[in-house]
């Protein structure tokens, strides 16, 4: 990708293109089945929808970028996503704002609100560049995407969200007694991006107390569920 000009396939925030009609006319319905990784998802202009890439493959759901990931979190019955906010709030290391998806194979971070946002998966991230004042993302399958934020705060997301895979796998590793740092727990591709990314600080080494996560999930797990079977008074 350039640092003047762009040649590839761009496809620009919240700008109807050629591209976008493109990839919106013949992508499929999104089959929230599917277990293909996640690469991005993507806030269609006009109201049409989310477009969900995996594997360069564009799908198309009627819904917002929140409930859908949402859906397919829940059809393969990975963590919570509403859980996981109110976990990551009380554990100072992790994002509490911009809460990523997470799942033992890969994360998705979103750039701004995540009710209804882009979302990157950063081991997808192939390289990014700022050109006359705006950051464009390029996925390793060749798609160059104008992010709605700067590059600085995709890196800072990004860290933060391969660092929370990273615990998770540990967190729920079967080899109880390995710690490792957690560049361990995940292979990064070797591409630009990440190559850039992989000495930052909280990369280096663990900074959250293993078993946090886990106790914390299970107690607003608790919480949420035994408050469904809680009859109510009724008030004289």
């Amino acid at each position: 990708m350039s640092n003047e000009t762009l040649s590839e396939r761009v496809l620009y925030n919240n700008k109807i293109s050629e591209e976008w009609l493109e990839l919106v006319d013949n992508a499929p319905e999104f089959n929230r089945f599917d277990l293909t990784n996640i690469s991005a998802l993507l806030v269609a202009p006009c109201d049409l929808g989310t477009l969900v890439i995996r594997d360069g493959q564009p799908s198309l759901s009627k819904k917002n970028t929140l409930k859908t990931l949402d859906s397919f979190f829940k059809t393969h019955r990975f963590f919570d996503y509403s859980l996981t906010k109110r976990c990551f709030k009380s554990i100072k290391e992790f994002p509490s704002y911009k809460v990523p998806f997470v799942n033992w194979h890969y994360a998705l971070f979103p750039l701004e609100r995540p009710k209804n946002c882009m979302w990157l998966n950063p081991l997808d991230i192939y390289d990014l560049k700022t050109i006359h004042g705006r950051c464009f993302a390029e996925l390793t399958n060749g798609l160059v995407l104008e992010t709605p934020t700067q590059m600085r705060s995709i890196i800072d997301q990004a860290e933060k969200a391969i660092y929370v895979l990273c615990y998770l796998r540990r967190e729920y590793s079967l080899t109880d007694h390995y710690n490792g740092d957690p560049l361990d727990y995940v292979q990064l591709p070797q591409t630009p991006f990440l190559k850039s990314i992989r000495n930052r600080s909280l990369l280096q080494h663990w900074v959250t107390e293993r078993g946090v996560f886990h106790q914390r999930y299970l107690h607003e797990s608790l919480l949420k569920y035994s408050s469904k079977y809680i009859e109510p008074v009724d008030v004289l």
